[in-house]
């Protein structure tokens, strides 16, 4: 017997059987609405494909829709595949107020996408120690309109010493064995041991000392993984309990196969695939910490094009790295490592503005844009796979929408729309 099949013996002791028939079955797939973009209701109405409501959650669906990312509504940025076991991770927080949330292990970036659907006003620091996995985030954040966000590729003790006593909440999706997503890569196996396994639980260990020191007193830290190893999951937990006396299991009161009450484990007896799920709290203390602001930057060039193109007074604008970003707030100088500061919206060209796509995917711009246009059928056919089209619009640089939602730009010249659309997202049809 494998050394798999033996700990499902210890996870599962009274389903063993029937957890061993599940696991054969298709994975499940599924998706939450982006409510930072739309209510429940529009983006519903625009689905095109298949989809059944999950009981845990408001905004979470089940679909058996294998290219759902050629949708129109993933196009827009209405949805985020995810499975329904993932989005559950930020749902059970009620009644708290929310300002600054850290995600330490973010990348792709739905655990930082749902907790901002929850808390639309805070402002979200989403790490990946991966550079790759960092623009996989930024671009997902981008597709999704978010633009309180700060996208940095920092060691996690690094950002620790720079955050201590930051975060109203902080989330670890903390690297693991992988165990509950077996179903959906079975390759997990070729690699798995126990070697590995504690490997990873002295990573996760290191990763909950970052996670304390960047927590905020009163604040919330969730933990989880997408395994059931107790190496990993209620083994974690009791150590860092042990070794903090100040932090605290809020109860999560759903059924649950996890040996600490109060915590969850999922598995495809709950027709899901794996997660394991622990949300505490930090006693109140009397620890104050200051940050330092951005330092804001003017430009008359980058300063002109705002003017021109959006009706909007009070911004702050910054520059790393040559691009430029815009934020409706001040955000706090986090230094190196630093991919994105808000809304990433272009960059000077022979001295002229170029702006970007994710200018006009932003929420927060949408309503402040001067010159919009609405696409028909035909021309988001055309926009989405990289062609032009004529128009009687002035010349102009035009924020292009679909069914009002926002889709990209375009350059209006001599009666043409020049299109805009990034050609790594263009698609042929």
């Amino acid at each position: 017997m494998s050394l798999f099949h033996e700990r499902i013996k210890d996870y599962f002791p009274n389903d063993y059987n029937k957890f061993l028939e599940l696991l054969n079955n298709e994975p499940t797939q599924g998706f939450f609405l982006n409510t930072n973009k739309a209510n429940k209701e529009d983006i519903l109405n625009l689905l095109d494909f298949d989809y059944y409501k999950s009981d845990l959650t408001n905004d979470s669906y089940y679909h058996l829709n294998d290219n759902i990312g050629k949708t129109k509504a993933y196009e827009l940025g209405l949805i985020y595949p995810q499975g329904i076991e993932s989005s559950l991770t930020t749902s059970f927080i009620k009644d708290k107020d929310i300002k600054t949330i850290v995600d330490l292990c973010s990348a792709p970036g739905g655990k930082s996408i749902n907790a901002l659907n929850r808390f639309p006003n805070s402002l979200c620091i989403c790490n990946d120690t991966n550079y790759s996995r960092s623009l996989i985030l930024s671009s997902n954040l981008e597709r999704l309109g978010l633009d309180n966000v700060i996208v940095t590729n920092k060691d996690c003790d690094t950002l620790a010493k720079q955050l201590n006593n930051f975060a109203d909440l902080l989330i670890l999706d903390a690297p693991c064995s992988g165990e509950g997503m077996i179903r959906k890569y079975p390759e997990i196996l070729d690699t798995y041991s126990l070697e590995n396994i504690h490997k990873l639980a002295n990573i996760q260990e290191k990763l909950l000392d970052n996670a304390y020191d960047i927590l905020k007193g009163d604040g919330i830290l969730i933990y989880s993984t997408c395994t059931y190893a107790f190496e990993e999951d209620e083994n974690q937990i009791n150590n860092f309990l042990n070794k903090y006396p100040d932090m605290h299991i809020i109860s999560i009161d759903m059924n649950s196969n996890s040996k600490i009450k109060g915590t969850l484990k999922l598995s495809p007896l709950d027709n899901l695939e794996g997660q394991f799920i622990c949300m505490m709290y930090k006693d109140s203390n009397s620890i104050t910490s200051t940050f330092k602001e951005l330092k804001t930057v003017k430009d008359n060039i980058v300063d002109t094009f705002i003017k021109d193109n959006l009706n909007i007074n009070n911004y702050y604008l910054y520059k790393n790295n040559d691009n430029y970003y815009l934020s409706l707030h001040p955000l706090i100088d986090l230094k190196s490592n630093v991919l994105r500061y808000g809304i990433y919206i272009g960059s000077i060209k022979n001295k002229r503005f170029e702006p970007s796509h994710c200018l006009y995917r932003a929420n927060s711009l949408r309503e402040h844009f001067i010159y919009t246009y609405d696409l028909n059928d035909e021309e988001y056919l055309k926009y989405i796979s990289g062609n032009e089209f004529k128009t009687n619009l002035d010349s102009n640089y035009y924020l292009l929408t679909y069914h009002n939602y926002s889709i990209g730009y375009g350059k209006c010249s001599n009666k043409t729309m020049k299109n805009k659309y990034p050609k790594g997202l263009r698609r042929m049809l």
